[in-house]
């Protein structure tokens, strides 16, 4: 798909620079669920479901709070809340971007950035293109640059309103999940996950480890444009504040 750049709009375009081989006939499905991977909020792991049950935990009402939490002010339905911090908030100012006036995310799939290579072993790397004047700020800046990313992907912890209700019940998720480490799969898989147990299921079939990528490493910040890698399709995503 292509799509430009309208005047009150801002592009973002992330290109994500797959770690693994990907047989083209299974690539439309695989970028959708790793695009869901992306955008996904961090909730408790169904395999502790009984753990929690057992300590009070509602665990339905805990995956409720576990989506972020909506400002309310974006009228496009499935939207992706662009939230900023207050410096990047401020950077964005000094280059006349209005957070409320929209906007689009392009994700695209780069397959051949490590021939020859061997990529990260426990990061997914990828590049941001911003609009134009701020990248120079975030390209400069490894603070911003993480504020993007927080932004976009959130902060690979579960909400405050989560946590707030597991210490309520006086939890400690870490210690369930230390008790419950077979369930999980062993001591090293982390308790929550991104994304559905189908999707995760999917990715790592298909050789990408969820729980190996689970950290975003930005490789290059530069200036947005709307053309794609060897003219590939992208999928995208309204923003919104």
């Amino acid at each position: 798909m292509n799509v430009t750049k309208t005047q009150g709009t801002s592009v973002i375009r992330i290109e994500v620079l797959v770690p693994i081989p990907v047989p083209v006939e299974q690539r439309a499905r695989f970028e959708q669920s790793l695009a869901r991977f992306l955008f996904g909020s961090d909730r408790v792991r169904p395999e502790l479901r009984d753990a929690l049950t057992a300590e009070g935990v509602d665990f339905n009402h805990l995956a409720a709070l576990s989506q972020r939490p909506s400002l309310g002010v974006c009228p496009s339905p499935g939207a992706v809340e662009f939230v900023p911090t207050e410096r990047l908030a401020e950077a964005c100012k000094r280059h006349g971007i209005d957070l409320t006036s929209g906007g689009c995310v392009l994700v695209s799939y780069t397959y051949d950035a490590y021939e020859g290579t061997q990529p990260p072993s426990n990061s997914l790397e990828i590049r941001l293109k911003l609009p134009a004047g701020i990248d120079k700020d975030i390209s400069d800046s490894s603070d911003l640059t993480q504020d993007v990313v927080t932004a976009l992907f959130g902060d690979c912890r579960l909400p405050e309103q989560a946590r707030a209700y597991l210490r309520t019940h006086g939890v400690d998720l870490e210690a369930i999940a230390s008790r419950n480490a077979v369930a999980l799969g062993g001591p090293d898989v982390p308790f929550t996950s991104r994304v559905s147990p189908e999707i995760h299921r999917f990715l790592n079939e298909s050789g990408f480890n969820v729980d190996q990528y689970g950290k975003f490493d930005v490789r290059e910040v530069a200036q947005t444009t709307t053309e794609l890698p060897n003219g590939g399709a992208a999928w995208s995503k309204t923003t919104c504040c």
